[in-house]
């Protein structure tokens, strides 16, 4: 007889986390196509925020802090969404689940 195999399966945690990801970066998309000032009120708020604060909401959000910094940045508009597609991009890759070994 064979040995057993057994199929390894990704936390539902990195799943959930996978999922929530993609959905964030959805909205976000979604905010920038169709209700941009909605990305600039968050962008200010923040900014307003005492240091402290600030620092904290960019620590505990930096994928999407980035990507706004660049949204509301005054770059070409091109520049800009090449620029945020390739930060979602790369941090949905990075949270693509894995099994554990």
């Amino acid at each position: 007889m064979g040995a057993a195999t057994s199929t390894r399966r990704p936390s539902t945690f990195a799943v959930g986390w996978f999922v929530f990801m993609v959905a964030s970066w959805v909205a976000f998309a979604v905010l920038a196509a169709s209700a941009g000032d909605v990305l600039a009120d968050v962008w200010q708020w923040v900014r307003d925020l005492p240091l402290v604060l600030e620092l904290v909401v960019w620590f505990l959000t930096l994928p999407w802090m980035l990507a706004l910094a660049v949204w509301e940045s005054d770059w070409s508009d091109t520049a800009r969404v090449l620029v945020v597609l390739g930060i979602a991009g790369a941090w949905t890759l990075l949270s693509i689940p894995r099994a554990k070994p």
